[in-house]
């Protein structure tokens, strides 16, 4: 068979089982387990088996990938398998399981699928739950019939991202591997039609390097440099020949030839990947690190065992690399739908934005505007020849215009010129009323000025009682405000008649300091802002605050209390529930002595006497006190030396003492002073803290008593120690009650 006739076998075999998203439980189909789906995609002895055995290994001593397995069966298949690889067995002698030495071998090939579970923590932060299938593989060959392929590629159609492995040793097979890269094609095919992007991420993983020529190790593992991710954008021919130039692979001319030769015999392969996805690596491992030894041979297959010493090189980086990438895709495609979600939510915006606008500029607007340009157009403009009728149309006009709710919700800045226009037209005769109100304002101010023209007051009942002068005063001041809104006599008249209002409050209860404080306050509201304001106004607004201002100082002094009141009960919970010692005292005791200054000793006399009580408390830190702190826990009967200092003293270590885990001890400590505790190992010599395996220094800042409470972490020797306080520091801190 050529390998034209194998590529056609291939897409003959695609059209034939039908592509499967996996994954969902649907009838008919597994329901895998939830969690992050990796798949390992390889053919039968391409050493899937064997990686995740030694993966799980090799991340127990990781740091940037660790590997929790989470289910009785998988843990079962690793640890088969590692007593396989590493040569051991079990014996039970009186009651007690130990390890015995044993012949070293592979696991035996795959013949059904394994669903595998295990949590993934990356870079020491970041849990993922993973689920990985292993399998015969057979499954995925385009030559031979499995009932395993069906659910393979239903769970390979489901996964998040695909390592694609390759064994080597085919190579010197053209038409074995040409089968092998057709079975990766029709799996990237079931992924994504060929000409639209990758999904997820791909990775192709070159196994058994060990057996390459011009392989040396670890330093190889990664094909694509960070700063050549560029090239996988690249045509293949392009990406081939810029990934070939690089220094680091013409450096080795043997392993220069075997990537070359690897990159070729794979182009269909590549081909396909390239130019469809950024989130694409090779990498070449090792399982072993040392070729294996040939023991014997078998039905359509040589045997091998594992070498003596198993070298695993380079075992991390692809699953580290594929996890990385899938949390990156993710990351993205939740932007992508936000994107999508954005991009929605604006097109109905800007529909929905679009149609006031045009109901305003193109129906509301130019109807109320060209009732006045019809009639204007018959005096050439001249409004001042307008009839009393012919103005009533213009402003009913305008005021229907004004009434509309889209214009009052949507385009409230028209209304402003809308009404100046509607009260131009109303105005024409308003000269003699302006001056009526103006003779009305300034004989307001005038009885202002003498109490004797003032309104009574009924002893019997506090009622007012008005003269007739107060009265007609009154009924003028309503005549001339009138009913609408708009004209400057409303909103004038108006004014005068809410000073009036007040001014005979405050007639009925001068005691009142309140209405006092409100005139003052209006009137200064009234006069600023840029309001139309004129002298007769003006003269009366002072005359109003004349009256009010013997009461004015008063009310100041009453607010001020009553605000700072309400200051200190919001104060009182913030101090309270903040375990900040920086803020309990210091910030708080700096806000309580603003408050306490503003506050009436007259009235405010428990709110004084909490404030005094706790800054007495917070004195009290500033002597030495006695705490009683229990050694919760120090790891690997180690024990500790701790010594409290004055700020910037050395520790002398002069007390010989030694504290284990569960001692209660004191010590005497104030704001200020510095907290040593030294760790020595069992082990160590003991030298009293001197000397010791490594050392905390808490001599920064005022507060080190507190940063003592807690989990504490030796950073040279990478141990961590707790230590609690009875009762609790953040219990002993001063409150305000």
């Amino acid at each position: 068979m050529g390998i034209g006739k194998i590529f056609k076998v291939f897409k003959k075999a695609s059209k034939a089982v039908p592509k499967k998203k996996g994954g969902k439980g649907e009838e008919g189909k597994p329901a895998w387990p939830s969690g992050i789906k990796v798949g390992l995609f390889g053919h039968d002895n391409s050493g899937k088996t064997v990686y995740y055995t030694v993966l799980n290994e090799e991340c127990k001593i990781s740091k940037e990938l660790q590997i929790s397995v989470t289910d009785n069966a998988t843990a079962n298949e690793f640890l088969m398998n590692y007593r396989a690889l590493w040569g051991l067995g079990m014996a039970q002698s009186s009651g007690t399981m130990v390890d015995l030495k044993g012949e070293k071998k592979f696991p035996e090939p795959t013949d059904s699928g394994k669903v595998l579970q295990f949590t993934a923590i990356l870079d020491q932060s970041k849990k993922l739950p993973i689920v990985a299938y292993d399998y015969d593989g057979k499954a995925v060959s385009i030559s031979e019939i499995s009932e395993l392929s069906a659910k393979v590629f239903d769970y390979m159609s489901a996964c998040d991202g695909i390592l694609f492995f390759f064994d080597p040793k085919v190579l010197a097979a053209e038409l074995q591997t040409q089968a092998h890269v057709a079975s990766y094609v029709n799996m990237l095919e079931r992924l994504a039609p060929l000409s639209s992007r990758l999904p997820i991420p791909i990775g192709l993983v070159i196994t058994k390097a060990d057996v390459l020529p011009g392989f040396t190790g670890e330093n190889q593992t990664v094909l694509i440099s960070a700063n050549e991710e560029q090239f996988v954008s690249e045509e293949y021919d392009q990406f081939l020949e810029k990934i070939l130039s690089a220094n680091r692979i013409l450096s080795n001319s043997t392993w220069a030839g075997t990537v070359r030769n690897i990159m070729v015999r794979l182009r269909e392969f590549l081909r396909i990947v390239v130019g469809r996805t950024l989130d694409f690596q090779v990498f070449f491992i090792s399982s072993t690190g040392e070729k294996p030894e040939k023991i014997g041979t078998d039905v359509g297959r040589s045997l091998y065992a594992p070498p003596q010493k198993i070298r695993p090189s380079g075992v991390r980086e692809p699953f580290y690399w594929l996890l990385k990438s899938i949390v990156r895709s993710r990351r993205i495609s939740k932007f992508r739908k936000l994107a999508k979600f954005v991009a929605a939510v604006s097109l109905i915006w800007i529909v929905l934005f679009s149609l006031p606008f045009l109901l305003h500029f193109k129906y509301f607007l130019p109807r109320a505007a060209s009732v006045e340009e019809n009639i204007l157009k018959n005096y050439n403009g001249n409004a001042l020849n307008t009839s009393s009728a012919e103005r009533d149309r213009i402003k009913r006009a305008y005021a229907g215009y004004e009434g509309k709710w889209l214009i009052r919700n949507f385009f409230p800045n028209f209304l402003v010129p809308a009404g100046k226009i509607k009260s131009a037209y109303m105005h024409f005769d308003e000269g003699k009323a302006v001056t009526k109100l103006d003779a009305l304002i300034m004989e307001f101010a005038r009885m202002l000025s003498d109490s004797a023209q003032w309104p009574g007051v009924n002893p019997s009942n506090d009622s007012l009682v008005l003269g007739e002068s107060h009265k007609e005063l009154v009924a003028e001041l309503n005549r001339l405000k009138g009913q609408d809104e708009s004209s400057i006599l409303y909103v004038r008249a108006g004014r005068v008649l809410n000073y009036w209002n007040l001014f005979t409050k405050y007639i009925v209860s001068r005691k009142d300091t309140v209405v006092s404080a409100q005139i003052v306050e209006q009137v200064n509201f009234d006069q600023t802002g840029g309001r139309e304001i004129d002298n007769a106004e003006k003269q009366l607004g002072a005359s109003l605050t004349k009256v009010a201002r013997a009461r004015e100082k008063v009310v100041a002094v009453r607010a001020d209390s009553k605000a700072a009141l309400e200051e200190f009960e919001t104060l009182k919970d913030r101090i309270n529930e903040n375990d900040d010692p920086a803020f309990r005292f210091k910030t708080a005791v700096r806000e309580l002595d603003k408050i306490k200054g503003k506050l009436n000793p007259a009235t405010d006399g428990s709110q004084i006497a909490m404030i005094n009580r706790y800054n007495n408390e917070v004195n009290d830190w500033s002597k030495r006190r006695k705490f009683t702190y229990k050694i919760e826990s120090v790891p690997d009967n180690g024990h500790l030396h701790i010594e409290v200092t004055k700020d910037g003293a050395n520790p002398t270590w002069s007390v010989e003492t030694q504290l284990f885990e569960g001692d209660e001890v004191q010590l005497e400590w104030k704001l200020g002073d510095d907290i040593y505790i030294a760790f020595d190992d069992l082990k160590f010599d003991c030298q009293w803290g001197k000397v010791s395996s490594d050392r905390i220094a808490l001599n920064k800042g005022q507060y080190t008593l507190f940063e003592m409470e807690g989990n504490l972490t030796f950073e040279n020797i990478g141990k961590t120690i707790s230590i609690s306080f009875k009762p609790s520091l953040k219990d002993k801190l001063p409150k305000l009650e």
